[in-house]
C-alpha cells in the first residue's frame, strides 16, 4: 500500500472555536506537523470554518483513485447536525475544487473539537464523504 502525504504549513491563529482556544501550537514529537494548514476559509457572509488539515491519500485500499480528507472545526454547535451537514456541503465545493486538480475522486470531510484531533492524535468524531458526480459537483454520499 503506496500513500502520499502532501502538506502545506500556513500559520493563522484567527478565528479559532472555542475548543481549540488557549492551547497553544503543535507540541513537538510526532504531532509536530499538524495541523498543516490551520488557517481560516470563508464560505459566504457570516460563514467561515478553520481549515486544520489537508491530507492526500494515494489510492488507498479499495479505492479508486485518490482521496483528499480536510480537517476543520465549526463554531456550529455538535447539536444542530443538519447545520453542521449544510455547512459541510458548501465547503465541500470549495475544496472539491482543489481535489479534482490533483486527481482525487473523494474529499473526506472531518469535523475536529479538540487539539489532539486537530494534531491528528485522535480520530475526528463527525465526518461527511463526498464523489464528484457528473456536471462537477460534489455529492454527499456518506452522512
Amino acid at each position: 500500500m503506496k500513500r502520499a502525504f502532501v502538506a502545506v504549513v500556513f500559520a493563522s491563529f484567527v478565528a479559532a472555536p472555542p475548543a481549540l482556544q488557549g492551547q497553544g501550537a503543535a507540541s513537538s514529537g510526532p504531532a509536530a506537523s499538524y495541523p498543516n494548514v490551520d488557517r481560516p476559509m470563508a464560505l459566504g457572509p457570516g460563514d467561515t470554518v478553520q481549515v486544520l488539515n489537508r491530507i492526500i491519500v494515494d489510492r488507498a485500499p479499495g479505492q479508486r483513485g485518490s482521496r483528499m480528507d480536510v480537517h476543520y472545526t465549526t463554531r456550529i454547535p455538535a447539536s444542530d447536525a443538519t447545520a453542521r451537514a449544510e455547512q459541510a456541503d458548501r465547503v465541500a465545493q470549495i475544496v472539491g475544487a482543489d481535489a479534482w486538480k490533483i486527481g482525487a475522486r473523494r474529499v473526506t470531510l472531518s469535523i475536529c473539537e479538540t487539539r489532539a484531533c486537530a494534531e491528528t492524535r485522535e480520530p475526528p468524531r463527525e465526518w461527511y464523504v463526498y464523489e464528484r458526480v457528473v456536471g462537477g459537483e460534489w455529492r454527499r454520499s456518506r452522512p
